[in-house]
């Protein structure tokens, strides 16, 4: 039982270490970006950012700037990493029970329908309205981050809840990117986009294993949603999403096929040199070919990418998107601007308000109930460091607001709103837990 319970335990561990070290780099290059962006060096700065770079297929051309294919295009694979720890909550973790998914589940339309309210109420009209899905999503590296320095009084049960909760929110902020934030559909691209994902669920299905293939049609997929008018970053959910969860191989066929191949190798003996003798390779490559075949797809591609999202994906998205000009954004002008109210006040106080009113609706309704060691204290805390917005708020900011002027004032209030939730978060669990 023990060892069941550690291989359940354990990847959540694992992913919550990871994403800690990610947050501490994220905010580093936060840091590092603010700096450069008002720095006699700031020219170079946007100037790096406004380099444009493209290609063309057939009569398809793409020409971007530098930022907008980190954007578009490295983004798309953070977006595949979020399909696939979706996929792997629905089916394995705290989302695969109705019961104990009651609670994370209110928790984040909480977390995200007050938000927008409070952001609407600050800007009810004009251009700037479109950005209410700003405050709405929780920045998972920076919020687990937090829970690490708070220490391991933490109670697990909190940490795999902000889990829940936030991979709930980032599939609220998917949907409302691929429904709000689409202007115009092109048809065709779109119907090549459909049509390959449907040979992508055909291979899957006749047992075609080569990655290499699902590379390209992931590409050509990335290449056709652009091209469609969705965002590109939605071929990225949707191929997560697809991603098999079960292994080729069952444990027990598993098993069979291993202690086959072992007694073959066996049998080809070994050479002077004490090593396996050509006439064994064949087998010793089915061997391999089992033993990997033998791991979900799914698992095997978070252990390859997770780290490549939080180190390295990630951390040159807020290179170049957190660099906030202040020239000409005066405090005064900040405090006065509803964009930047809407949104730092959206997490700052819409965040933990939604939270927790939602989860003891929840409660109160009998449809969820506090996990062990959790009480509306932790939650509260745990609500402000959900307000900690930064990655997908700044997607969506650029998403959403389409002045360069006024954007700054959403960064700002981003940028404003997460470091202040962050903070009182932090203040609150340490305090509540430090009699543990």
């Amino acid at each position: 039982m023990n060892n069941v319970v550690k291989k359940i335990i354990s990847p959540f561990e694992e992913f919550l270490h990871t994403e800690a070290a990610s947050g501490v780099i994220l905010l580093f290059c936060t840091i590092v970006a603010m700096i450069l962006a008002n720095s006699p060096a700031h020219e170079t700065y946007f100037g790096i950012l406004n380099t444009k770079l493209g290609f063309q297929i057939g009569t398809y051309v793409v020409h971007k700037e530098l930022l907008l294919w980190i954007n578009d295009g490295l983004m798309a694979i953070f977006f595949f990493v979020i399909g696939l720890e979706i996929k792997r909550e629905l089916a394995f973790g705290e989302l695969s029970n109705p019961r104990k998914a009651a609670l994370p589940i209110a928790a984040a339309l909480g977390g995200m329908v007050v938000p927008a309210l409070i952001y609407v109420a600050f800007n009810h009209d004009g251009d700037a309205v479109a950005g209410w899905g700003i405050p709405m999503a929780t920045d998972i590296a920076f919020a687990v981050g937090i829970l690490a320095i708070v220490g391991p009084r933490i109670p697990f049960a909190l940490k795999i809840f902000l889990l829940a909760l936030a991979i709930v929110d980032d599939l609220g902020a998917v949907l409302v990117i691929a429904i709000f934030y689409t202007d115009t559909i092109a048809a065709p691209a779109l119907g090549i986009a459909v049509g390959l994902l449907g040979l992508t669920y055909l291979l899957n299905k006749i047992g075609v294993r080569k990655v290499s293939v699902y590379v390209v049609i992931g590409m050509l997929v990335w290449f056709a949603v652009l091209k469609s008018g969705v965002h590109a970053t939605i071929a990225g959910v949707i191929l997560g999403l697809m991603t098999p969860v079960f292994p080729w191989f069952s444990r027990s066929a598993a098993k069979e096929q291993i202690t086959k191949l072992l007694e073959e190798v066996e049998q080809h003996g070994m050479d002077q040199r004490d090593v396996f003798p050509t006439s064994a390779h064949d087998s010793l490559a089915k061997l391999g070919y089992v033993v990997k075949e033998s791991a979900p797809p799914l698992d095997r591609l978070v252990d390859i990418l997770h780290p490549w999202v939080s180190f390295f994906i990630m951390p040159v998205f807020a290179l170049a998107n957190a660099g906030v000009r202040l020239e000409g954004a005066s405090l005064n002008a900040v405090f006065e601007s509803p964009i930047a109210l809407g949104v730092a006040l959206g997490l700052l106080l819409g965040k933990p308000i939604g939270i927790v009113l939602f989860s003891k609706l929840a409660v109160l309704a009998k449809l969820a109930e506090f996990p062990a060691g959790v009480g509306y204290t932790k939650l509260i805390g745990t609500g402000f460091v959900a307000g900690i917005g930064f990655t997908m708020a700044l997607f969506i900011s650029g998403l959403a607001i389409k002045s360069p002027d006024l954007e700054v004032y959403s960064k700002l209030g981003i940028l404003m709103g997460s470091v202040v939730a962050g903070t009182i978060g932090f203040v609150i669990l340490k305090i509540a837990t430090r009699d543990r």
